[in-house]
């Protein structure tokens, strides 16, 4: 509580943005680049298999040889989606990723995962160990916006899942 100039007392919380279902996450955005190499369908096939069913955005460009690349987007705010990624994880990718998550985590509360492409195709959500990626962004509400409070509230969050196994 915080008492005012003029006597008036305000009640002061912390907003309730987590929840275990929503974990503490409010946004996800992957991005998986389709190179001429590759066909376009099993690169969204692998999105989908990470994401869930959901419609995936294309955008065409052209690489620095002049190669055209298409870029496979999808943007997530749906909680029981973002939940399932992690729970989709090996237990000891969460561990992996429960033990960098200072390094994954930037100052404005964004999470980064890097999928195995290929992986992911064959329905497994695995961490990527080489360059083929879906890339991953979480946004972390963290309340007060600190990177320290992001890490304690996702740690929380993976722990709860191992705790649920």
């Amino acid at each position: 509580m915080v008492k005012v100039a003029d006597g008036t007392l305000i009640l002061h919380t912390e907003p309730a943005i987590y929840s275990p279902m929503r974990g503490p996450f409010s946004s996800l955005h992957a991005r998986a680049s389709c190179h001429a190499t590759e066909v376009l369908d099993r690169v969204k096939q692998a999105m989908l298999n990470t994401v869930g069913e959901m419609e995936l955005e294309t955008k065409h460009t052209t690489g620095h040889h002049g190669n055209e690349i298409v870029v496979v987007e999808a943007h997530i705010t749906d909680a029981r989606a973002m939940r399932h990624l992690f729970e989709s994880l090996p237990k000891n990718d969460r561990e992996q990723l429960s033990n960098t998550l200072p390094e994954r985590l930037d100052d404005s509360c964004n999470l980064f995962l890097r999928v195995d492409k290929q992986s992911a195709y064959d329905g497994r959500v695995v961490l990527a160990r080489s360059d083929d990626v879906i890339v991953i962004r979480l946004k972390v509400n963290a309340y007060p916006a600190k990177k320290e409070i992001a890490v304690q509230k996702t740690a929380e969050f993976i722990s709860g899942l191992d705790q649920g196994e």
